[in-house]
């Protein structure tokens, strides 16, 4: 009788701090799983504490029962730490806490997690002529809102639309030019510096740029089926608005 050829396993499997390779191993009658980030390992008990600790290797170890044997990479994340070698232990790995958490602890010692890692874009700052001009485009027109501004030394204002902000400086001997010199007309809409808010309609928006007297670059369809149209602000920031299809 034949005896079935050992079976192996590997998928990338996404963490709150980044991606692990899963890995899955079964001969007959053995098995044994792991999950392998950049900075180390965390896997069954068949891992070797002793050796790692040797040439200085993060392994942290979880055991199966019988009941619950430790097959599949995604057994690991709820069971229990129960061995870390001082390397691992550096990283904040420690004896009970869960494979998952020990995961994400390598992840966050791994060299990509050196990168600083942005959120969110939180405002665009415009360099501008005459701040009621702007106010009255970002504002009245596209209906932002003034919110407070710090007590700084140049003077400017602050406008929010949802979680972004726009922060506009008057132009002053220590401040860069306002607006931006335009790109060349056979430059696409959307292939030149700007940025974008989203709107509820964007063909009403066009025609209220329209009788606003607002110059407009151009319009589009974004292959994802978003509306677009690009237009210029009073000192030449292009400004994209565009809105999503909702059918």
């Amino acid at each position: 009788m034949s005896v079935p050829i050992p079976t192996t396993t590997s998928r990338r499997l996404q963490f709150d701090h980044g991606e692990a390779i899963g890995m899955s191993h079964r001969w007959q009658k053995g098995q044994y799983c792991s999950i392998l980030t950049t900075a180390g390992i965390v896997g069954c008990g068949i891992y070797d504490l002793k050796t790692a600790a040797e040439f200085d290797q993060a392994i942290a170890i979880a055991k199966g029962t019988p009941a619950n044997p430790l097959v599949e990479p995604e057994d690991l994340f709820h069971a229990k730490i129960v061995g870390v070698t001082p390397k691992a232990e550096s990283f904040g790995i420690h004896v009970g806490m869960t494979g998952r958490q020990a995961v994400e602890l390598m992840l966050q010692a791994s060299p990509q997690a050196a990168s600083i890692g942005v959120k969110a874009i939180d405002h665009v700052t415009l360099v501008v002529d005459d701040l009621a001009r702007s106010a009255a485009f970002y504002v009245e027109l596209l209906g932002m809102r003034q919110v407070d501004r710090p007590v700084f030394g140049f003077p400017g204002l602050w406008f929010q639309a949802g979680n972004t902000q726009i922060h506009l400086i008057l132009k002053h001997d220590k401040s860069s030019p306002a607006g931006l010199p335009d790109a060349p007309p056979q430059a696409g809409a959307g292939r030149v510096f700007h940025f974008a808010f989203e709107v509820a309609d964007c063909a009403q928006a066009v025609e209220r740029l329209k009788r606003a007297d607002v110059r407009i670059r151009g319009t589009g369809l974004r292959p994802d089926g978003c509306h677009q149209v690009w237009c210029y602000d009073p000192d030449g920031h292009v400004v994209e608005l565009f809105s999503r299809d909702r059918s």
